[in-house]
């Protein structure tokens, strides 16, 4: 038994270590991390301009304190925010809403451009990972945009579904398998909306043609990094006040800043691995 399956996992084996190796050539290659850092920077200032436009979205379905309240306990599942951040969203998010009540359709259409921004960032290097230069001046815009509404609806279900199970809870309650099979959907459903998102990005962001088939591994990937970085990441806050100490009251933005670069990291990476599955593929076929 161990002679036949040997021979079976050294190609696989192989296969992963060329793809991999491959990867982190191209996330060199392409100054990955550079591109995380513009990507945090430009995710940073759009962060309150997209949470507003979901919100306004949102708000035409249900009360909008209800909505920015499912929208920051969304944002929580992949970020770790501490109490003073969170209460400084709340009352961003609250001015900005009144603000905006006054400003109409202008302050509309500037919250959907200043949210489109950062993925400009991504896109441009997940194209530089699959190789593929030059811009499209009327399409990439249009991409962005297409780009920002999967986005704000894999948002929008993920602030849903927890809403609707708690009115189904209340229901079923009495159904004895109902709580924890309630809560422990309610843990992965974060996690699916983004692997989703994740696989529907990497398919449309390049100027390509690509298959579900080369990029749902690198969003399986990219999913369970950012899972991973995120436990680790609560680690380090819990245990190292050095934030804290060096940057003051400012320590909780740094926190979200470098969060955010982290991320940044993870989805160039994987968008790296997504070209050197398809490269590997490629020489694989005789």
């Amino acid at each position: 038994m161990k002679k036949s399956t040997l021979p079976t996992l050294k190609p696989i084996a192989r296969r992963c270590g060329t793809t991999l190796r491959l990867a982190t050539e191209k996330f060199m290659q392409i100054d990955g991390d550079q591109r995380a850092a513009a990507f945090a920077y430009s995710a940073f200032f759009a962060m309150f301009p997209l949470i507003l436009l979901i919100i306004t979205i949102a708000s035409r379905f249900v009360d909008r304190a209800a909505a920015g309240s499912a929208l920051i306990a969304y944002v929580e599942k992949y970020i770790p925010l501490s109490g003073n951040l969170q209460t400084s969203i709340f009352n961003t998010v609250a001015e900005a809403l009144q603000a905006r009540s006054n400003a109409g359709i202008l302050a509309f259409i500037m919250l959907v451009w200043a949210a489109a921004q950062f993925f400009a960032t991504i896109t441009h290097a997940t194209n530089r990972a699959w190789g593929a230069e030059g811009h499209n001046w009327w399409r990439s815009p249009l991409r962005n945009m297409a780009l920002l509404t999967i986005m704000i609806a894999a948002a929008l279900v993920g602030m849903a579904v927890p809403m609707a199970g708690e009115m189904a809870r209340g229901v079923f309650h009495e159904i004895s398998f109902f709580p924890w099979a309630y809560s422990l959907w309610i843990f992965f459903l974060p996690w699916i909306v983004l692997f989703f998102s994740l696989t529907l990005f990497y398919k449309f962001a390049p100027r390509r043609h690509t298959s579900f088939s080369e990029v749902w591994f690198s969003s399986l990937c990219a999913t369970a990094l950012l899972y991973a970085a995120q436990s680790l990441f609560i680690i380090y806050l819990r245990n190292s006040p050095a934030l804290s100490a060096i940057y003051g009251t400012f320590g909780a933005i740094i926190a979200l800043m470098l969060w955010i670069y982290l991320s940044g990291v993870i989805f160039i990476f994987c968008a790296c691995l997504c070209a050197a599955q398809a490269a590997t593929a490629e020489k694989a076929v005789p």
